[in-house]
């Protein structure tokens, strides 16, 4: 019987508006970016095309799942028109008969949202469900002809048993209260979605790819040539667009007062965070929860501001270093339930043995709770590793004081670390960091001591860094496997500076 295991990664949109100028370079270094990324799987959304073959043949060569959709997404198809449907059969036969041979295949889906629109868009006026047996009876039918070992569902999301599509706790999942009006992404912390296959939160592209949308002389947020290649969510609501919203509420800060670079940072930081907890809520949930899929994986045309974590051009945008640690391995996540502060471990590979330490710290640089023990993270699992009470950190503060996990492998070498802030990130007490960079022997070592968070290395997103936007401990160096051709490492933020005035980096 073969094992369970967790989907992870992203969905897959068209990789140019203009599908011919997509080539075989540009597929492998989509393909090479998702696995850089620990992804294993990749949704392509039915609002999109059926790839060339050369995809797929990357993704059977790779080692990446594919989730096809048959291309419908969002509408209503004319399937009552008799040469529409013979229309419709030819192609969805023509793309079986050429993708079923593929090992990485292993689902087909009717189309994108059409069974919510059925269930909640009003569907049933005017001419009423048009293209549902389409989906209930015409693919099916055609799929148990053509490829009848492969799962099909007629929708996505989709329920079975007559349940809603939008239910948490049957079928996949499009978790959108957060993502639009809501940014409050740690609401993401108590969802229990069963697989969620779409959901995500605005951010940046990489800096040169936002500085090429717009020409020189207008290049300041919400300039008009910003606003052309801004996503379209900015345009939605009454009065100030989410993703604005979104800014002010977790740093305070207005994104028509930031410069490009400001804003590639603080807005990467922010959806660098939101796509963590979404990712790290779903994977500690294994099994009841058995995918981590987010919107989205890639762009097809530049982009100012957008869902993905690598850009047209190919480049690693912000949030792709956030969501590469959340995607790794081994991970350990720290959960808050009620009075109690979980540690998870949770572990894709081999049975993971090593120590962890765990408690609450100070942002300033004290441990006031600080813990260690052995322990065995079996593999393919989530389970509890540790807990202690929130109480003392209830007493301490919120605002001052987080909580934190390091796991290390039998060598002492570190596996993984996580850390819970309960309160947006303008409401955080920073300190003043004083920031130690040294390079020895092939190694990065950043330290301090007090908290420092999110180092920003690279905003360019062209080289595969060892790590960027990540955290510092305090007297807990993070240590990074160090390339000569990256040069001496050059901080060019850090989070702490959102109180303005406190970063003090230092080289050494």
């Amino acid at each position: 019987m073969a094992s369970p295991f967790l989907c992870k990664g992203g969905n897959f949109v068209p990789a140019d508006v203009i599908p011919a100028r997509i080539d075989a370079q540009r597929y492998e270094a989509l393909v090479d970016r998702a696995l850089e990324a620990n992804f294993n799987f990749l949704r392509v959304w039915g609002g999109g095309i059926y790839e060339h073959d050369y995809f797929y043949d990357l993704c059977d060569a790779r080692g990446i799942l594919v989730w096809q959709e048959f291309v419908f997404a969002c509408a209503k198809y004319p399937v009552t028109d008799e040469k529409f449907l013979a229309d419709v059969k030819r192609e969805a036969t023509y793309q079986v008969r050429r993708l079923a041979h593929h090992p990485s295949l292993i689902a087909w889906c009717g189309n994108n949202e059409m069974e919510q629109g059925a269930w909640e868009w009003g569907y049933e006026h005017g001419q009423a469900f048009p293209d549902y047996a389409l989906f209930h009876l015409v693919l099916p039918r055609l799929l148990q002809a053509e490829d009848p070992g492969r799962y099909y569902q007629p929708s996505s999301p989709f329920s079975p048993a007559g349940a809603s599509p939008t239910s948490d706790t049957t079928g996949d999942q499009h978790p959108w209260s957060i993502g639009f009006q809501n940014n409050g992404f740690y609401g993401y912390r108590t969802m229990v979605c069963r697989f969620p296959s779409e959901g995500g939160i605005l951010g940046p592209a990489a800096l040169p790819t936002v500085k090429a949308c717009v020409e020189t002389g207008a290049r300041r947020p919400g300039s008009f040539a910003w606003e052309l290649h801004d996503n379209g969510i900015a345009s939605w609501g009454d009065g100030q667009p989410y993703p604005d919203v979104m800014l002010e509420h977790w740093l305070g800060k207005s994104l028509k007062k930031m410069t490009f670079e400001d804003y590639v940072y603080w807005g990467g930081v922010v959806q660098g965070e939101g796509l963590g907890e979404y990712i790290r809520n779903f994977r500690r949930r294994m099994f009841d929860s058995a995918a981590a899929i987010f919107w989205m994986y890639n762009d097809c045309w530049p982009v100012t501001r957008s869902w993905t974590i690598v850009d047209y051009y190919l480049r690693r945008t912000p949030a792709f270093w956030p969501v590469r640690r959340a995607m790794a391995q081994c991970i350990v996540v720290v959960v808050r339930q009620g009075d109690t502060v979980k540690i998870y471990g949770v572990n894709d590979g081999p049975t993971c043995r090593g120590s962890l330490r765990y408690g609450l710290l100070a942002l300033a640089g004290e441990y006031p709770l600080d813990r260690t023990q052995n322990v065995t993270l079996p593999s393919n699992t989530s389970i509890v590793l540790a807990e202690f009470s929130a109480r003392q950190w209830d007493k301490l503060g919120q605002t001052t004081h987080v909580g934190f996990a390091l796991l290390r492998d039998e060598a002492g070498r570190e596996i993984a670390r996580d850390r819970l802030m309960p309160a947006p990130f303008k409401d955080m007490g920073w300190p003043r960091a004083r920031l130690q960079v040294r390079l020895r022997q092939g190694q990065a070592i950043f330290s301090s001591r007090s908290f420092v968070w999110r180092v920003c290395l690279d905003l360019d997103g062209e080289k595969p860094w060892p790590d960027n936007f990540f955290d510092v401990f305090p007297g807990v160096p993070t240590v990074l496997s160090w390339s000569p051709q990256l040069g001496k490492p050059r901080v060019l933020h850090i989070g702490n500076d959102l109180v303005r005035g406190r970063q003090d980096n230092s080289g050494g």
